[in-house]
């Protein structure tokens, strides 16, 4: 069982980074199309800070995997470090149990959002291919997309600490302390 969480969680932590880098580079270009369109013809794009700010969302949300996934909230890593370790599987649990409930938060009431905006539509922006307008639920869907994914990261790190062995490093995670 916990090598199949390990699967799974290798799979899903390693294309929520990756979709959060190739959203962080599309996010760069589209800024950098705004401010050439905004100071240097001098006709502002009415798509490019729309579209800037949804990925930077959801890039952030994706993002957010891998930092639980690493452990890399820095409030927990002290916490951690200044405890004996007799007492470090505990505090595991319980921050875990945290974690979790926040996201079943996260969760729920993101998906309320997504639903309750769903016949709202993004300012600015069309669909390229049929002209229609692009629902602002597609970015508020970060929200319990992201909870979900992070659900596998915390369990899968927590079934690593309870069972004393090292936290496995993501490829291209690597954290120097």
């Amino acid at each position: 069982m916990l090598a199949a969480l390990r699967l799974i969680d290798r799979i899903i932590v390693k294309l929520a980074l990756g979709l959060a880098m190739l959203l962080m580079a599309v996010m760069a270009c589209v800024t950098f199309y705004q401010v050439i369109t905004r100071f240097v013809i001098e006709s502002p794009s009415t798509w490019s800070e729309v579209t800037a700010r949804s990925l930077m969302i959801w890039m952030v949300y994706m993002g957010l995997v891998a930092a639980l996934r690493q452990g890399a909230l820095i409030s927990i890593d002290i916490l951690i470090i200044s405890v004996p370790k007799a007492i470090r599987k505990v505090l595991a649990v319980v921050i875990a149990v945290l974690t979790l409930c926040v996201l079943f938060v996260m969760i729920h009431y993101g998906w309320l959002m997504t639903m309750r905006t769903s016949s709202q539509s993004l300012a600015g922006l069309t669909d390229p291919f049929t002209g229609a307008r692009i629902s602002i639920a597609l970015v508020y869907a970060a929200i319990p997309v992201s909870g979900a994914l992070c659900v596998f990261a915390v369990l899968a790190r927590l079934a690593e600490e309870l069972f004393g062995e090292e936290p496995a490093p993501q490829a291209g995670l690597e954290v120097e302390v």
